[in-house]
């Protein structure tokens, strides 16, 4: 349930992180060169981390559903 739980949230910050990285890309001036850092930047690195940072929250609130084992 906890490893549903992380991929579920994951891939539904896909959408949110691609709205930012193309907000972002449309205030840079919209550069269209695929080396710019600032491309790579809004186009990449933001979507990116938004799905790394749902596993992240996914993973840690869904503690509850964890099997814990007593020693």
């Amino acid at each position: 349930m906890r490893t549903l739980r992380t991929i579920i949230m994951g891939s539904m910050m896909v959408i949110p992180g691609l709205f930012l990285g193309m907000l972002v890309w449309w205030l840079m001036g919209k550069p269209m060169d695929n080396r710019a850092l600032s491309t790579i930047f809004a186009c990449n690195i933001i979507p990116l981390t938004s799905v790394f940072l749902g596993l992240y929250f996914g993973w840690k609130t869904g503690e509850e559903y964890a099997v814990k084992m007593d020693e």
